[in-house]
């Protein structure tokens, strides 16, 4: 009986050992998270897993120093444009006709002729000591049968051609006599080739133009110039070059 007792007392004590052992055990496949997940699946958008770090939320002290010293926005302002300047107007010149063509000229200018449409000269009307070539202190107009060289008809690129005159004529200026008394006459050019020849416009047309060379006893030197149009039978002579000339010929209008 005794022996039955303490078998029965030893079996107990065991147990209550293995009982105790048994809460003092690893905690299961939760982890430290409590959530319990597959093999291989992904963490659900938004859920932080082990491992992965979590932004930290401000300070409540930054978040009063931010707005008490706030980033000044940046200011940029719009490049400025230099004023774009008015147009020039050109001051309106007279317009005159001669030999079927209409053009402008200079204020203070005037149209001589030879009294018909064949010979003309526009040119200041006051034109006292200005430089003066067969009597035109300006711009020389020919039309119809036109002289050239030695009063041979007219032709582009012709030698002298700026030069009808048989005789030897007086120097644009100071015609007259030199110091030692003698004539101040042209002495070269008067049948020389032109040192520039080609095309230039008139009003809307193309001229044959040609430069000569030519010089006076004084050492005086000048280029006479000519337009020749062949169709309307009109030469343009500029013979000690006028600024004017240019808009002149710009401003040529032909009938029709």
């Amino acid at each position: 009986m005794r022996k039955r007792l303490r078998r029965l007392l030893l079996t107990a004590a065991s147990l209550a050992v293995a009982v105790a052992a048994s809460a003092c055990g690893p905690d299961d496949e939760r982890g430290a998270s409590g959530t319990p997940t597959s093999a291989g699946a992904e963490p659900v958008a938004g859920t932080p897993t082990a491992g992965t770090p979590t932004a930290a939320k401000p300070s409540a002290s930054s978040s009063t120093t931010a707005s008490q010293n706030p980033t000044p926005a940046r200011t940029t302002s719009a490049p400025t444009s230099a004023p774009t300047p008015a147009p020039r107007t050109r001051a309106a010149w007279p317009r005159i006709s001669f030999a079927r063509l209409t053009f402008e000229i200079p204020p203070g200018w005037t149209l001589t002729t030879d009294g018909n449409d064949s010979d003309a000269c526009v040119q200041p009307v006051n034109r006292a000591g200005l430089p003066t070539m067969f009597g035109c202190a300006g711009i020389a107009i020919k039309s119809g049968s036109i002289p050239g060289n030695e009063m041979r008809p007219y032709q582009a690129r012709q030698p002298g051609g700026w030069y009808p005159a048989t005789d030897v004529q007086p120097c644009p200026v100071r015609p007259t006599t030199l110091a030692d008394g003698s004539f101040n006459g042209i002495t070269s050019g008067t049948s020389a080739s032109p040192v520039e020849s080609g095309l230039r416009p008139v009003g809307s047309r193309k001229a044959a133009y040609d430069r000569w060379t030519a010089a006076c006893a004084s050492g005086y030197l000048f280029a006479p110039q000519a337009w020749h149009l062949p169709v309307s039978r009109v030469l343009f002579l500029d013979y000690t070059g006028h600024a004017e000339t240019a808009r002149v010929l710009e401003s040529v209008r032909f009938p029709g």
